[in-house]
């Protein structure tokens, strides 16, 4: 089975992606997964909508993190 990972979005050193995973070219199962530079690990989800929310308030928490400012790793 192939897994085609697509950058969603980043913003602030936080990336999110979607993760298809695909048998004979169709998708089979769709997830998204969350990752920052701070320590949280990066968190998966089934749903965009639920992705989309996670991905917002890790933007705000980053920009707001006196170490990831000092980084400037701002995209």
């Amino acid at each position: 089975m192939a897994i085609c990972k697509t950058l969603i979005k980043s913003l602030a050193g936080v990336r999110l992606q979607r993760i298809e995973h695909l048998a004979r070219q169709q998708v089979v199962q769709s997830s998204w997964r969350l990752s920052t530079l701070r320590k949280n690990q990066p968190c998966s989800f089934a749903d965009e909508m639920e992705a989309e929310d996670a991905f917002d308030m890790e933007v705000t928490a980053s920009l707001t993190d006196p170490i990831i400012m000092t980084c400037s790793v701002v995209d």
